[in-house]
């Protein structure tokens, strides 16, 4: 594995999950005290350890009281094809058809990874983006299996669960905790949660709306267009569900990750301590 290659021995450990070892990073509090465990999955396709994914702000957190927990997001595949619904018939293709060969489908000729997709697709009413059911299940319980093993690390240690999460892997623990999939964590923190799926993208506010936790939502400028898509229905469906402990702010921009990573911190340190913690 890449980061087996780029960390020495002793400062990662692994999980066994269905006979496969999965590697994961933990860091103690440099504090007294310790408030507990921060469990952290960045985006799809993100390395745990890199300047994109949370390390930066692992260290943050381990400077107020946190033990963080850096995991890799689950490598199951889901790329997302394009459906353009208005889209006339294809000439070349009926020359295809007419000719005995077989016609390359508009699907096919069009499939993105998730991370292009996300930058590139454009979401208009003509176009939507479709993830195979059988990848998307997969995916799933992949998370599901990796959260179940590092609920039973976290009871090693005193104080309260959080979770942190950004990008498609936010969506997806937004979905797990609203079904009641695994044990809840005490609070979710949420970063520009989005899928590259219309369908699913569309029911992301009522997933973060019906979870039982308090949820601290945060978005930013610069957020793909999926994400920014919701931002407003997240904080609807929130009021009209009657989530009382639930909280959406808007991150500044920032030059460089470690000072992203020191407001991201603040902006979590003022919300927990405002819940009493």
């Amino acid at each position: 594995m890449d980061i087996q290659r780029g960390l020495f021995s002793d400062t990662y450990q692994s999980f066994e999950i269905n006979d496969q070892p999965v590697i994961y990073v933990l860091r103690e509090n440099s504090t007294a005290i310790t408030r507990g465990v921060a469990v952290m999955i960045a985006d799809t396709g993100v390395p745990i350890t890199s300047q994109e994914g949370f390390s930066p702000l692992a260290k943050e957190l381990n400077k107020i009281g946190w033990v963080t927990i850096l995991l890799p997001a689950p490598d199951a595949g889901f790329t997302p094809t394009i459906i353009d619904v208005e889209q006339e018939p294809n000439p070349v293709e009926n020359e295809d058809i007419a000719a005995g060969t077989e016609p390359v489908s508009a699907t096919e000729s069009q499939e993105l990874s998730p991370t292009e997709t996300a930058e590139n697709l454009d979401i208009s009413q003509s176009a939507v983006s479709a993830i195979d059911n059988v990848a998307f299940i997969k995916h799933e319980q992949q998370l599901v299996a990796l959260l179940q093993a590092v609920i039973e690390k976290a009871k090693e240690y005193p104080g309260f669960l959080l979770v942190i999460s950004k990008g498609t892997s936010a969506a997806w623990l937004s979905k797990i905790y609203a079904e009641k999939t695994v044990e809840n964590p005490d609070a979710f923190v949420a970063i520009s949660p989005f899928w590259p799926d219309r369908k699913h993208n569309q029911r992301l506010p009522i997933w973060i709306a019906n979870t039982t936790m308090p949820v601290l939502d945060l978005f930013s400028g610069g957020d793909n267009g999926w994400a920014q898509m919701t931002v407003a229905e997240r904080q609807i469906a929130a009021v009209k569900a009657l989530k009382l402990q639930y909280r959406q702010r808007k991150l500044l921009g920032f030059n460089t990750s470690a000072h992203h990573s020191g407001y991201v911190s603040k902006e979590i340190y003022g919300w927990v301590s405002r819940m009493g913690w």
